[in-house]
């Protein structure tokens, strides 16, 4: 009897430190939906443009806690993410991206948001999209909210990019 109570305790301290510690997840876009024609149009654009990640550490970064779980993201691995998403987006529409062009962007992730609700989770992304002569600059959010984690954080992209590509200002800058 005293030899089982002995294997007892330390058991229970083991199963409880379990239990109670916390999980860590890193958070990131899957993949990018496309953005239809009808939904932003199509751009006049007379010049050549590119984008570069203007995040240069890829390091975790805590987003959000819920309850003993953490969750991280990398603001370069989500920036690379519009990067792509934009260019794609532009070329289909018949923009010139190259890497050497007449008006070169930087895009950065400045911060991801995620949020949990009664029956949806919110994911809000802000982007700061600037010319890389500093002559202009506008940040643009992203705001969804789904019953599905990963559409959550996909959806959020995706209004990142279509804020992007809807502005007029932006539109501007490349015609």
């Amino acid at each position: 009897m005293v030899k089982s109570s002995k294997l007892v305790f330390p058991l229970l301290m083991v199963l409880s430190a379990f239990l109670f510690s916390g999980c860590s997840h890193v958070v990131y876009p899957r993949g990018p939906i496309a953005v239809k024609m009808d939904v932003v149009g199509s751009i006049e654009a007379k010049k050549t443009v590119s984008f570069v990640n203007g995040v240069t550490d890829s390091k975790l970064t805590l987003v959000a806690t819920q309850g003993s779980d953490r969750y991280f993201a990398n603001y370069q691995q989500w920036t690379s993410s519009i990067v792509s998403q934009v260019e794609n987006e532009l070329r289909n529409r018949g923009v010139q991206v190259k890497p050497e062009s007449e008006v070169g962007f930087k895009v950065v992730v400045e911060s991801v948001g995620l949020f949990w609700g009664a029956f949806s989770q919110r994911c809000i992304v802000r982007a700061r999209v600037e010319k890389t002569d500093g002559t202009w600059s506008r940040t643009y959010e992203g705001n969804n909210a789904s019953g599905n984690f990963n559409r959550t954080i996909d959806g959020a992209i995706y209004k990142v990019v279509v804020a992007i590509m809807g502005d007029q200002d932006f539109r501007n800058t490349i015609r």
